[in-house]
């Protein structure tokens, strides 16, 4: 159910699921906080990707490997503090990890600037945008800057993505994607770069890299 990108395609399934559950409560306690979960809901709003139940599931899940039933207090609470330290650990190799050069996997001018302005881990996420672009293809509307894009997938055989509407502001050097990739995470996606291409923008303009920290 999550993962709905259209809120009229996420009720029709919502009901057909909800006419197969004969006790609804728990189901119709979800859909009341439908706007906190379900994409079609929060595709704008800036999340960096992550769901806002991923990051107290990561540490509950972290913390359940060392707990068990028959624990007392002392135990417990020794275990919390492994847990704690552990997460603090991996925080701290984190921002170490941000102090590293990142690997370019080409020297384009738009890569070697966002290896500059970007963190390690958010540069590796763009550059993987950046690779997806390369194999897009294009349907370009008459007259309004308007682009339909495909992305392309090299797997077994060649197989397209459904299309994705980029509206393209030459003037500005923006690039307002339908899929709603940059409002959540502050990366802009592989539709918007490959119409930035389009229209021979070359380099990041300063209004895409977004403060991260």
């Amino acid at each position: 159910m999550y993962g709905f990108e259209d809120k009229a395609a996420f009720q029709e399934a919502f009901d057909i699921m909800r006419c197969k559950v004969h006790k609804k409560t728990w189901l119709d306690s979800i859909y009341k906080v439908k706007e906190k979960w379900a994409e079609c809901y929060v595709r704008d709003v800036f999340s960096l990707g992550v769901r806002n139940t991923q990051l107290s599931e990561s540490f509950n899940n972290a913390l359940k490997n060392h707990l068990k039933s028959d624990f007392d207090i002392v135990r417990f609470l020794k275990n919390f503090e492994r847990t704690v330290q552990e997460k603090r650990r991996k925080e701290l190799d984190e921002f170490e990890s941000r102090k590293k050069m990142p690997r370019r996997q080409m020297s384009t001018p738009m890569l070697v600037q966002a290896s500059q302005v970007y963190t390690l881990v958010i540069f590796e996420a763009f550059q993987s945008e950046y690779e997806r672009s390369m194999a897009a293809c294009a349907r370009v509307f008459d007259g309004d800057n308007k682009y339909a894009i495909a992305l392309g997938s090299l797997r077994d055989n060649l197989s397209f993505e459904d299309e994705r509407i980029v509206i393209g502001d030459p003037l500005n050097q923006k690039a307002s994607c339908s899929c709603g990739m940059f409002n959540r995470t502050g990366i802009l996606c592989a539709h918007g770069l490959k119409v930035l291409d389009l229209m021979n923008i070359k380099i990041l303009p300063t209004h895409y890299p977004k403060e991260m920290d």
